[in-house]
């Protein structure tokens, strides 16, 4: 991700060609919320994104005509053909004008269904059932995918735009930036935000004084003032809205290098057969429980027999205790395959970090860009641990979030190698390591992710997503003005995709593969 900070600074060279490296975003409690997302027209400030919440609009006026639904198992139940309602995830800002002028701001939203991105949703029990009959060579995938249950939506501007002042730090007074401003001078009512999810409104609630999308989220809005005691009350606090998320700045730094490189998850790939050279010893083969069992993630992982998983776990555990990271919420690295050989060692390194073996992307994803038909290569992926903080109230007491044990050492890691390096070799294993898997697994979840819902918010029950990591590929051309999708574009789709895409105003469908969480 990048920030406007070298719009300050002219000494900033920004077409100098770097070597790509991972960017990593983390959860930040803010009580100005006035400066998450666009909320504020000094786009200068502009850096990192949000996470939960509402979608701050990059563009304001050319927003999705109708609220976003799944388009997943949960619409084809529907008697209406509707999905659910998409659940807000995170925004960020991530300018494009290296690639062309017109994504000068460029913004990438995702959105996530709470019915089939639940642990307990039968999609997802079927996509890990599907995964296990492949293993076995029985059974048949499932009609649906978890990615068809997430939307990814990018927008972009050029410098010179109808919504924001051509300079960054101005200090002009300035309200083209919200809907609010075109809804009024554009007579369009429904440009007054839902009051509850920030999407396009259909209608205003007499009673309550307020713009809503639908029925169901002025009800919602309604029992939530209700407790408050104040069925007029302007703005009700997010942990009383049960479909919308905890709010935070997600704020970004470069992912921190192991302090001794010798060991890296590429080792795993570069020595299949163990990282000592030779012939396995007696030793080797059966590696000390008491060295497996040594603290925390290496404790936690004992029982793996994934060396997919056992590399993420070591890769969470990069920075030590000095440069700790392991609550990071997000890795951004944009197209790193345009920028390093895919034979480099390290290009395993700015490309997704997947949780597992199994649920990897086929090799004929992601499909090339359905308006331009340039190809989609990989730019971030969204990480279990952000679900703690989309569902727990960053004012609670409750800390059951906090990475409070101790961090994994560089020779910590190195073991966590080592079993991934002799599973892969298959090598002997110590007695009991594979019985300890699934009881591991779980320890290791939570542990390391924490839980994703706060079972003590004030309304009783936010709602659930559970996810194991959400990759996402977006178009390498950036194509786009940031005016609505012109019909050339889409000449090429069938009539009913050409509406649903168009329906999205300005705002772009990119894709995403997801992985199911651990068991």
């Amino acid at each position: 991700m990048a920030s406007r900070q070298s719009e300050k600074d002219p000494t900033v060279n920004k077409n100098v060609t770097s070597i790509p490296t991972m960017q990593l975003g983390f959860a930040s409690q803010t009580d100005d919320d006035i400066q998450l997302g666009h909320t504020s027209p000094n786009w200068s400030d502009w850096d990192g994104g949000k996470i939960g919440g509402r979608p701050s609009w990059l563009n304001p006026r050319d927003i999705p005509h109708e609220i976003l639904r799944c388009r997943g198992a949960c619409s084809t139940n529907s008697s209406e053909d509707e999905g659910t309602p998409l659940c807000f995830i995170t925004q960020l800002y991530c300018p494009g004008d290296d690639v062309r002028e017109e994504a000068f701001h460029r913004s990438i939203y995702v959105f996530a269904c709470p019915t089939c991105c639940s642990g307990n949703s039968p999609l997802m029990q079927s996509v890990k059932d599907a995964s296990t009959a492949e293993t076995s060579n029985t059974g048949s995938p499932p009609k649906h995918s978890l990615s068809d249950c997430i939307q990814i939506l990018r927008c972009q501007l050029p410098k010179q735009n109808e919504f924001y002042p051509p300079k960054g730090d101005s200090g002009e007074k300035w309200i083209k930036h919200q809907s609010q401003y075109w809804a009024q001078c554009g007579k369009d009512d429904k440009l007054n935000l839902c009051a509850v999810c920030g999407q396009r409104s259909r209608g205003k609630c007499p009673k309550q004084n307020k713009w809503f999308c639908g029925p169901n989220h002025q009800k919602e809005h309604l029992r939530a003032a209700k407790k408050l005691n104040d069925e007029s009350t302007t703005n009700v606090p997010l942990k009383y809205l049960q479909s919308i998320c905890y709010e935070s700045e997600l704020v970004v730094e470069e992912e921190p290098k192991p302090s001794s490189p010798q060991y890296t998850e590429n080792d795993v790939k570069q020595k299949p057969k163990g990282l000592f050279e030779g012939e396995l010893t007696d030793a080797d083969s059966t590696l000390e429980q008491v060295e497996l069992n040594a603290m925390t993630l290496s404790e936690a992982a004992t029982g793996v027999t994934d060396p997919t998983t056992l590399a993420f776990y070591a890769r969470m555990a990069i920075g030590g205790e000095e440069n700790d990271v392991r609550d990071q919420c997000l890795r951004y690295s944009r197209w790193p395959e345009d920028k390093i050989d895919a034979e480099d060692d390290d290009a395993e390194d700015v490309g997704p970090l997947w949780l597992a073996s199994d649920n990897q992307p086929p090799s004929q994803f992601p499909p090339p860009c359905q308006y331009c038909g340039a190809a989609r290569a990989f730019e971030f992926q969204i990480l279990p641990q952000m679900l703690h903080y989309l569902f727990h109230d960053p004012q609670s007491s409750d800390k059951s979030g906090d990475s409070s044990s101790p961090v994994l050492t560089e020779a910590e890691r190195a073991i966590l190698l080592e079993a991934a390096s002799k599973i892969e070799s298959g090598a002997e294993l110590p007695p009991g390591f594979r019985e300890q898997h699934e009881a591991a697994l779980a320890k290791a979840r939570d542990a390391l992710l924490g839980s994703g819902i706060d079972k003590n918010s004030p309304d009783g029950s936010k709602a659930s997503l559970e996810w194991g990591t959400i990759a996402i590929y977006t178009c390498t051309a950036s194509c786009g003005d940031g005016d609505v999708v012109s019909p050339r574009e889409m000449k090429n789709l069938d009539a009913s995709e050409r509406e649903r895409l168009r329906s999205l105003g300005a705002y772009r469908e990119e894709v995403a593969w997801v992985q199911p969480p651990l068991d």
